[in-house]
């Protein structure tokens, strides 16, 4: 089972993902539900592993979860960037990331820190080698999505307003998730997440010029429920920035349609790419809007009461 609150959750969703492939049992939940029993991790928990993500190794609920599972006999692994935090103190191991302080309160660096440390632990579960190697991908994957920023700023200063639309796919779904926080908290607008064939429904009625849809895909072609999405999405006139393997597919090649080629990589290496991409959009819409971006009003960096 992995845990998280905000950003950790959404990088423990990938996990699950990425160890479900692996032919791993796993799922993910919101530590908060977990904590208060509202989605079940209880019982005996001999022979269950829980992995609690925490940036600041200092959030409140899942401190509380630990506390619980560890006296139902279940093994707890802290994924953290904080060495001495109460949630390393906790657990029966500690993965430390060590990305340095973030400077701003949203999570940027910490976020796909725990990205990396994640897919090491999947690849050791699974008894793979190679595990610096995958860490080296991931860099990589990093650095070509932070090439993207006069690109993602382009397509964020002319729609900063939104309200924005991110959909995703597989391991991606949960980058739609991460893009509409960071856009909520870093830019203070309206921000939709869905799954990527969802899009044609409900979400439909939102879609206009001045509405931002960006799709997080992992195949070069879209399926079709993705596809019956792009096409909402061209009917309505709305701009797209699809995140995907290869060039734009033909069909949907217009104006107000960018794809940025996130390369022929290995599948599981697409979030690294992501994971940037959303940060920029709305790092960039922030500052067109003059946000206070690092600090954005009635945040902290560890909800400790939660």
């Amino acid at each position: 089972m992995f845990a998280g609150c905000g950003s950790s959750r959404h990088a423990a969703e990938v996990a699950a993902v990425w160890f479900r492939r692996r032919g791993i049992e796993a799922e993910a939940r919101p530590a908060t539900e977990l904590a208060d029993g509202v989605d079940g991790f209880g019982g005996d928990g001999v022979g269950r592993v829980l992995v609690g993500v925490t940036q600041s190794g200092a959030t409140g609920s899942l401190l509380r979860l630990f506390r619980r599972v560890g006296d139902a006999g279940a093994v707890r692994i802290a994924v953290t960037n904080e060495a001495g935090s109460p949630a390393a103190e906790l657990a029966d191991s500690a993965v430390v990331t060590r990305a340095g302080s973030e400077e701003a309160i949203p999570a940027t660096k910490t976020f796909t820190s725990a990205l990396a440390a994640l897919r090491m632990l999947g690849a050791e579960a699974a008894g793979e080698s190679g595990s610096g190697a995958a860490a080296g991908g991931a860099v990589g994957a990093i650095e070509a999505g932070l090439d993207r920023a006069e690109e993602a700023a382009a397509f964020a200063e002319g729609v900063a307003e939104g309200p924005w639309v991110f959909a995703g796919e597989g391991a991606l779904r949960a980058l739609a998730y991460e893009g509409a926080l960071k856009m909520l908290e870093t830019a203070a607008v309206p921000a939709l997440s869905i799954p990527s064939g969802e899009l044609a429904h409900g979400p439909r009625a939102l879609l206009g010029e001045r509405t931002p849809v960006v799709v997080l895909s992992e195949s070069a072609e879209p399926g079709a429920s993705e596809a019956r999405s792009l096409a909402a999405a061209a009917e309505a006139g709305a701009p797209v920035l699809r995140v995907a393997p290869g060039p734009p597919p033909a069909a949907f090649r217009r104006d107000g349609f960018t794809q940025f080629d996130c390369g022929g990589a290995a599948v599981e290496l697409a979030p690294f790419f992501a994971a940037p991409v959303v940060q920029l959009l709305a790092l960039y819409a922030g500052a067109a809007l003059g946000r206070p971006v690092d600090a954005p009003e009635g945040l902290t960096k560890a909800v400790t009461d939660d």
